[in-house]
């Protein structure tokens, strides 16, 4: 975006109809400003093509400049290339149309710069129009404060809370321009007149403007200033606070460390080559402005290489009342006064606890309640973590479960990505059908719907259920773009079924939920599509694969099949469901060893890979124990137990252990009923909440299991058992079953072959645990 401001100033003038001057002669042929004191600058400036002379060859220089020729000026004097120049008068047209209707349209493309640069805001363009300020002579303290701005030093001038002048009449400026004033004293680009005065109410003339314009040009080209419009740029960047003094690397190059400006984690570090151009304020700086503490960003090029560094002071953090949103602005009270901030493309955002990302996971109609904003040195808004409020969750609902006791209901949806994911329904959700107040259901599985689920504690705050518009998922196994009518051709992944289906004209198609083209969408992608007429009006694909991480916090058990599913809690509390046939398990590797199914635990670390809605691999991290101690008293719960513990150190503590906790011994998993007084335990807590436990010194002496069957493999000869403990917990128990078990049926007597036992069979085997493992002697069905 940086130019040489003089040649982009003459090249905004070749496209602009000015109403500055008419053409005339050279500067030099000024006949008026021969022996005028301004007559350098004035040549200077009419050199550059920012002022012309008058059709009679004058330039007179004691004519007044409006408000309006002032701030035109000033919008050149920041120095955009003409692109630049052209794509904000394109965006910004409406809006300055709007409020000058038609008037001093030969300055429509300045005023759009002042907008974009932030020399004027919306408001104080409709307050200078409806005024009739625009058309009137500007005053000298006005030309102040629209300069500095132009000069990108406006937030600089807004944080001073000192700016001592020697001007004889300095208390004569107002309070509001004295910052303005100030820097452009101490700048040189102002001056005291012969009685020492500013003269802030004085008219700028022809002369003052060409003057104070040409000092502010070549200060900011000493000092090369760049201004950097978020908007109007595409470089690829990294920032975060700076956590230590560079560290000289390779080369003459300086490794930056960068904190993330939200979570304060160490986040990149970032080879600066020596040639690294660094600014503070938009002014060239010296690597010395990278200290610890401040505020970077590092400006990448194509290849991923620093060019330069845009360093602030440190973050001003502070706490906020969120009023409303309204495209990327937001609206914030704090402090008692309200405000708007604007989220640019280099703002981070986050979302309660844990979502992260730019200004697109912004919701407008999530209802934010409060906010903790960070702004830089020139009121950038570097982060916001937007707290309360709800977002959106759609998909196709795949499963109900109705409440039960203390449980709340909940209900699976398979997003249009193909990741089922599953939400509590507390009792106070509204749900609806088809617009109309109802009860949810499992009826309604295979219908659309949509959620409002709250952020901070993902429970469904509203559901509306469509059971009148079709949707179809599965993958995509052709498309057709070369004839007039498009189609698209989806395997059902139920039925295995493909059905062709014609693509609207105006049908919505996206990819990882950006818009594409039918001929982008490729064989094997999974879709969504959404019917009218029987065509696809709308289609959603995202790749044949995903991965899910997180840790495994719930498995249930069905009492209809041989399934399993896993509930995997991802890192911002999102819960995902993963349905597993046991008779056709994935790939699972745990803690770098293959593995299988029985084995993975609630706390195992997991990455689950699913295909078309079908998990094809699991690979699980069990977790290390962070306190060892020795079991002293066992007390039953009526959801787990209650272990009372002394630790190696000598401290008494006592932990509650719920259902589904993952207890190993020797690496192998055993039953949480089976912990006794004496034995020492590792255990995995987090908070007050313990994830995991493993037996480090202790015997399983258990040589009965009772529970249902959930799968049997004849040829493997073993059998998945669901049992259950004394403290009520649910546990899966792979039970071997070699030749010459005796396998018999209690009821007849008979003996049976393990080819049938089949799942729900209640039984109960004889014999020892081998780790987790129980090898059977006896299996009686009952």
């Amino acid at each position: 975006m940086k130019t040489n401001r003089l040649l982009s100033c003459a090249l905004a003038l070749a496209v602009t109809v000015s109403a500055l001057a008419l053409p005339a002669s050279a500067a030099t042929a000024f006949p008026d400003i021969q022996s005028h004191w301004a007559k350098s600058y004035i040549e200077e400036m009419t050199d550059a093509n920012m002022f012309k002379g008058y059709e009679d060859g004058t330039f007179k220089p004691e004519n007044k400049l409006t408000t309006a020729e002032a701030l035109a000026l000033c919008a050149r004097a920041v120095g955009l290339d003409e692109n630049t120049s052209a794509e904000i008068a394109d965006d910004y047209k409406e809006a300055v149309d709007d409020v000058l209707d038609g008037s001093q349209s030969w300055f429509y493309r300045e005023f759009a710069i002042c907008l974009a640069a932030g020399i004027l805001t919306e408001s104080n363009l409709k307050s200078l129009t409806q005024s009739g300020a625009l058309i009137k002579p500007i005053v000298k303290e006005d030309l102040a404060v629209y300069l500095i701005r132009a000069m990108q030093l406006g937030p600089m001038s807004e944080r001073l809370s000192s700016y001592p002048m020697s001007f004889d009449d300095t208390a004569s400026i107002s309070e509001s321009a004295k910052p303005s004033v100030y820097l452009l004293s101490v700048y040189g680009i102002v001056q005291g007149d012969q009685n020492n005065d500013f003269g802030p109410d004085g008219q700028v003339t022809r002369a003052i403007m060409a003057t104070m314009l040409s000092r502010a040009i070549r200060y900011m080209d000493a000092h090369g200033t760049d201004p950097d419009l978020p908007e109007y740029t595409s470089y690829a960047f990294q920032q975060g606070v700076i956590a230590a003094t560079p560290a000289e690397g390779s080369g003459g190059a300086l490794i930056l460390t960068l904190n993330d400006d939200l979570t304060g984690a160490t986040a990149y570090s970032v080879s600066l080559p020596s040639g690294v151009t660094i600014y503070e304020n938009n002014m060239e700086s010296t690597t010395s402005a990278l200290k610890a503490g401040r505020h970077a960003r590092v400006c990448l090029d194509g290849r991923g290489t620093a060019y330069a560094v845009r360093v602030s002071d440190a973050l001003e953090e502070f706490e906020a009342t969120v009023n409303g949103i309204d495209g990327y602005d937001i609206a914030i009270t704090r402090s008692g006064q309200g405000e708007i901030l604007t989220m640019d493309r280099f703002t981070q955002v986050q979302v309660g606890s844990k979502t992260t990302g730019d200004r697109s996971i912004v919701d407008a109609d999530a209802g934010y309640t409060s906010a903790v904003c960070k702004l830089d040195d020139q009121g950038h808004l570097v982060a916001i973590r937007l707290d309360g409020g709800t977002r959106t969750e759609e998909g196709i609902l795949a499963g109900y479960t109705k409440a039960s006791g203390t449980t709340a209901a909940s209900i699976q949806v398979i997003g249009f990505d193909g990741v089922t994911r599953t939400f509590s329904v507390p009792s106070g959700a509204t749900t609806t059908v088809n617009s109309l107040v109802s009860n949810l259901n499992s009826s309604y599985e295979g219908d659309y719907v949509s959620l409002r689920v709250s952020n901070d504690s993902n429970a469904v705050v509203t559901a509306a259920v469509d059971t009148v518009t079709e949707y179809v998922q599965g993958a995509v196994k052709a498309t057709s773009y070369a004839s007039d009518v498009n189609t698209i051709t989806v395997t059902n992944l139920d039925t295995g079924k493909a059905t062709s289906y014609d693509v609207s004209k105006s049908a919505v198609i996206t990819y990882n939920g950006e818009t594409t083209l039918l001929r982008n969408i490729k064989k094997d992608y999974f879709v969504t599509l959404r019917l009218s007429g029987g065509d696809a009006a709308l289609i959603e694909a995202y790749p044949g694969s995903t991965v899910t991480e997180g840790v495994i916090t719930e498995r249930i058990f069905s009492d209809t099949d041989t399934t399993v599913t896993f509930v995997v809690t991802q890192e911002d509390d999102t819960q995902v469901s993963f349905k597993v046939d046991l008779s056709n398990p994935p790939d699972i590797e745990r803690d770098e060893a293959d593995s299988t199914i029985d084995k993975l635990r609630t706390g195992d670390s997991v990455e689950v890979t699913v295909r078309y809605n079908e998990v094809t691999r699991i690979t699980a991290t069990s977790q290390s124990a962070n306190v060892i101690g020795t079991v002293d008293r066992i007390i039953q719960e009526k959801n787990g137990y209650t272990l009372e513990m002394t630790l190696s150190d000598g401290e008494e503590v006592s932990y509650t252990v719920t259902s589904g906790v993952s207890v190993t011994q020797s690496g192998k998993s055993v039953n949480l009923s089976s912990l006794r007084p004496g034995y020492k335990l590792g255990l995995v807590v987090s908070g007050e909440q313990v994830v995991s436990i493993e037996i480090q010194q202790a015997v399983n002496s258990s040589n009965k299991l009772t529970g249902t069957v959930i799968y049997v493999s004849a040829s493997d000869k073993y059998i998945y058992l669901r049992c259950v403990d004394e403290a009520g917990n649910e546990e899966i128990v792979t039970v071997n079953a070699p030749s010459g078990t005796v396998i018999l049926d209690v009821s007849t007597g008979d003996s049976l072959s393990l080819k049938y036992l089949e799942a729900g069979d209640i039984i109960e085997a004889n014999g020892t645990y081998d780790g987790a493992e129980f090898d059977a002697t006896v299996i009686l069905r009952q």
